[in-house]
């Protein structure tokens, strides 16, 4: 892999100078949308900071690129355009849902991206990446008011505003029952098999790694799955713009910085996949993560560690 002499000293800092198994870009929010700038969020620029990343992860020998919900902010036309500038990715391309793009008819969403269904998997070289719909309950207007999910969305809302929770807001949704079955066979198959597994959704499920009122509406119920499966190695979200980080029982938690509010040097990464870690990188090579994959067990601790940007 060809890379740039900082990138290289940035590398050797972390100690990464072997090969990895293979590398996968990732960004989140960009919420793209044909409007004015408000507060941090540059909605315009989305595209052009999209065409900066796409550059350099073509630049790149990646197994794939993800954006984790949250591609454009409103409208289906908005989404056409982002999606034209995305195609100009060379690798394989993921997408998961995010509240923004919930705004979109679930039908016509996932005619648009491509998808069969909003929860999949799929592995590269023995890892198993499980992609998750968190506005899989909500209440969203691109489910009818007349459907299950819609209803289920409206009932947990308004329990969780009767216990005063923190993440109780409608920009919030929830893994439905039917996904959380599908979750944790598919990860227990994974443990089964010998396979590592990442978990890829718009929000965050432990609180040390974000702003509390961004968390996943059923965080606890997700966070207790991924703890009984030895194969999760890590969680990977979007939704609070500010990014961050902590572990918790051997599991790594990233929160992506939102590009929406982020130049690409700040929001943009490359994760190189090794036997025994992560590496998160910037483009420059600088403030690369490594996250250690060791074994887990119930003597692990929750640490809490710096915003991603650094």
């Amino acid at each position: 892999m060809g890379i740039s002499r900082r990138t290289f000293l940035g590398a050797a800092a972390a100690g990464a100078l072997d090969i990895p198994q293979f590398s996968f870009g990732v960004l989140a929010d960009l919420q793209y949308a044909d409007k004015d700038t408000a507060n941090k969020r540059d909605y315009r620029r989305s595209i052009e900071k999209l065409r900066a990343a796409s550059d350099w992860f073509n630049r790149e020998r990646l197994k794939f690129v993800i954006q984790l919900g949250d591609l454009v902010d409103l409208g289906v036309d908005n989404l056409d355009r982002m999606l034209a500038e995305w195609n100009h990715l060379a690798a394989p391309k993921r997408h998961v849902i995010g509240n923004h793009d919930g705004d979109i008819n679930r039908a016509t969403l996932l005619a648009r991206l491509g998808l069969k269904k909003a929860y999949y998997e799929f592995n590269v070289a023995g890892w198993r990446f499980v992609v998750l719909d968190g506005m899989d309950w909500s209440v969203s207007p691109g489910w009818p008011e007349s459907s299950e999910n819609r209803r289920q969305g409206t009932r947990m809302l308004a329990e969780l505003r009767e216990m005063k929770e923190r993440n109780a807001q409608t920009w919030n949704g929830a893994v439905g029952d039917k996904q959380k079955s599908w979750l944790r066979q598919t990860l227990r198959a994974a443990t089964k098999r010998g396979e590592r597994s990442v978990v890829f959704c718009h929000f965050p499920v432990l609180a040390e790694s974000c702003r509390p009122e961004h968390l996943l509406w059923n965080w606890r119920e997700i966070l207790e799955i991924l703890e009984s499966e030895p194969s999760v190695a890590a969680w990977m979200n979007g939704h609070d713009h500010l990014g961050g980080y902590a572990a918790r029982a051997g599991i790594h938690f990233v929160t992506m910085p939102g590009v929406v509010e982020n130049d690409v040097l700040n929001s943009a990464r490359v994760v190189d996949v090794f036997s025994d870690r992560l590496l998160i990188r910037r483009k420059d090579g600088s403030g690369s993560r490594r996250l250690d994959l060791r074994v887990r067990g119930a003597g692990h601790r929750s640490r809490v560690c710096d915003i991603i940007p650094g």
